[in-house]
């Protein structure tokens, strides 16, 4: 392997584990807060970090581009669908069971990137992407057992991280045709989390929604902390996107299960569902995973 085909393995990686450590966050901060107030405090954390972070990178100077209108369109998809859909999931379902269903959304996009960009889907790459799918429908079977908190929750449920999915997916899309027209992965960042930032303010001052932004402080923290780790996930993914092709870095980022799995058994395994069927699903989507990274690379 060069170094040319190691960077963006290892960007991807690091985006992974950043996503990774933003869910665990959620997951301990939000015991009472609402997903939606979750939501919000992330989101605004994103824009003030990764813009005054890319304003200190440009001294100041930030002129709109024409790519800009990409990183927009992958804004309404992800974070804002994505992340809303997948708090939701892991409120009612639990994090074991909403992250690897949540991310199996390279099932989408590397059909996509095959359908729009001109990408090659090869068989293995395709047997790939069927393990990731046996996997996280593994784990989706395991929504009504072993846990108070699932047991209780109808399997209808399981819809929220798939459209987390389908969401994060066609977001990745669109963010791999903007960066590579131009700008800077920080920039691109910024101007992605500040649509779904936009469209959720305006969902609030529409809707109103009551009680939705109460939080305690320390519930409050931790959706901050959240926040700061979510933006460098999708500034370690632009810069991943930009050498790299979508067919490797896209299930290179949806490695955070492994993560999530480690860091849940070893910290909160009394509140999760967290059997030797969560973890055999999880290896199946890791599996599948590492095959489209060893076929798209070679």
């Amino acid at each position: 392997m060069t170094s040319s085909e190691a960077i963006p393995i290892l960007l991807s990686l690091a985006s992974s584990l950043m996503f990774a450590v933003t869910f665990i966050f959620v997951k301990m901060a939000g015991k009472s807060a609402s997903s939606l107030a979750a939501l919000w405090v992330t989101l605004t954390t994103n824009v003030v970090f990764l813009w005054a972070w890319s304003l200190m990178r440009d001294k100041g100077s930030i002129s709109p581009s024409v790519e800009w209108q990409y990183f927009a369109l992958a804004g309404i998809f992800a974070p804002l669908l994505g992340r809303l859909f997948q708090f939701q999931g892991m409120a009612r379902l639990g994090a074991n069971i909403t992250t690897p269903i949540t991310l199996t959304h390279p099932v989408f996009t590397v059909f996509l990137a095959a359908i729009f960009l001109g990408e090659i889907l090869d068989s293995e790459i395709f047997f790939g992407i069927m393990l990731v799918l046996a996997g996280s429908m593994l784990l989706g079977l395991q929504s009504g057992k072993d846990s108070m908190s699932c047991t209780i929750a109808p399997k209808p449920y399981l819809l929220f991280p798939l459209a987390a999915s389908l969401a994060y997916g066609v977001s990745v899309l669109f963010r791999k045709i903007g960066i590579d027209i131009g700008t800077d992965a920080v920039t691109a960042a910024a101007v992605t989390t500040s649509t779904s930032w936009l469209l959720f303010a305006l969902y609030l001052v529409a809707f109103r929604p009551s009680g939705v932004l109460r939080c305690e402080l320390p519930e409050l923290v931790g959706f901050v902390a959240a926040g700061v780790f979510s933006s460098l996930g999708p500034v370690l993914l632009y810069m991943a996107l930009q050498v790299g092709r979508v067919s490797v870095v896209a299930p290179l980022a949806s490695t955070t299960p492994f993560f999530v799995l480690l860091v849940t058994g070893l910290f909160m395994r009394d509140e999760e569902v967290f059997n030797k069927w969560v973890v055999l699903g999880t290896i199946f989507t890791v599996l599948g995973v590492g095959l489209i990274l060893y076929f798209g690379v070679s």
